[in-house]
């Protein structure tokens, strides 16, 4: 079995392993990369980064369908600065991930049982 990588491990917590999802996790790598990189972004900012149309609907919905996820994850975390949403990487998500690790390092460790 196959190790999956930290970065891997985030994307699934927030996309799932559903097939239509899983097409979203290369862009919610991107997401995360730029606001890492460059700190917080208004929408304008990140869709140039995706490369998709801010003024095109189907850009917006597309949008927002791939930031949901993260956001609803607490990966990514929105404030209004001069009237727009902006962006920025949020601990609370990573904290889950963190939890979700933590559980099965321990399940794994309390199978072992008491050694000696």
């Amino acid at each position: 079995m196959e190790a999956k990588s930290g970065v891997n491990r985030l994307l699934e917590l927030a996309y799932g392993n559903h097939p239509k999802s899983v097409s979203l996790k290369p862009e919610g790598l991107k997401v995360l990369k730029t606001l890492r990189e460059g700190g917080a972004q208004n929408m304008g900012q990140l869709m140039g980064a995706l490369s998709l149309d801010p003024n095109s609907a189907a850009g917006r919905k597309h949008f927002y369908l791939l930031l949901r996820p993260l956001r609803e994850t607490g990966m990514i975390s929105t404030r209004r600065a001069g009237g727009k949403a902006v962006y920025y990487l949020s601990y609370e998500g990573f904290s889950q991930f963190l939890r979700e690790i933590r559980k099965e390092a321990e399940y794994w460790l309390m199978s072992e049982g008491p050694k000696g």
